[in-house]
């Protein structure tokens, strides 16, 4: 296993609390990583970064003037279809042919989390098997919650649902109890940095504390961007899928 100890020490401390400035852009984290990934971490990392990309896709192809640095792919990459993942493209395939499902861009995420599982599963990368299975379960069940609240069918926003089954009630209890959305936000994210360090082992140098670090970098450096000028609408709707 690799050891990353230059490359963590190198990398700042997370702020305090969310919404706090943190001393680098996930930009610069996903940068600097990408610069020192060892070669036998290449893949899993890529395939971990490569959420930026399915989430500045998703906004660029519905109109959005929204883009996250940090992915592997530049807005010109984006723009003229160059360099596109295989699970981006078998997207574009489908859509063009006709995407049944209530949100066409499910699928792009269903896509994308069956690459990055099978990539993460390939290089015996324990961090990232756990933790995209948790935040597959978590989306699924997040989407049959509020497919409840307003009708519809749930089934027609399952992601993946081969995975063991999580039980989310006591989560989804206390996110309804939330009246304020952004604070329902807030908490959703809170867990999701707690299963983070659940799930990054107990080696500190290695590449699942450091993709560990990769998420939990992603996460705060989202809140920051609230505090300015950001479109809160899009964060609610699809800023958990990162």
């Amino acid at each position: 296993m690799s050891n990353y100890y230059f490359l963590m020490c190198l990398l700042p401390a997370m702020p305090a609390e969310l919404g706090e400035k943190i001393a680098l852009q996930y930009g610069e984290i996903a940068g600097a990583v990408k610069r020192n990934i060892h070669p036998e971490d290449i893949d899993v990392t890529h395939a971990h970064l490569q959420s930026v990309d399915v989430f500045n896709w998703e906004q660029m192809d519905q109109g959005r003037d929204l883009f996250i640095e940090g992915g592997l792919l530049s807005q010109e990459d984006m723009a003229s279809n160059r360099d596109l993942p295989d699970f981006i493209r078998a997207f574009r395939e489908e859509k063009e042919r006709g995407i049944h499902r209530a949100y066409i861009y499910d699928r792009l995420w269903e896509l994308y989390y069956s690459h990055a599982h099978a990539v993460a599963e390939r290089s015996g990368c324990r961090f990232l098997i756990d933790y995209l299975a948790w935040e597959i379960d978590l989306r699924s069940s997040l989407a049959a919650m509020r497919v409840r609240e307003r009708g519809g069918n749930v089934d027609d926003h399952a992601i993946l649902t081969a995975f063991r089954p999580r039980d989310f009630s006591n989560l989804i209890t206390q996110l309804k109890s939330q009246k304020n959305p952004l604070l329902a936000e807030r908490y959703l994210d809170e867990e999701r940095i707690r299963q983070i360090y659940r799930f990054e082992g107990s080696s500190s140098f290695s590449i699942d504390t450091l993709l560990a670090y990769v998420s939990r970098s992603a996460i705060y450096a989202r809140w920051e961007r609230i505090g300015e000028h950001f479109d809160i609408e899009t964060y609610l709707l699809h800023g958990g899928s990162m």
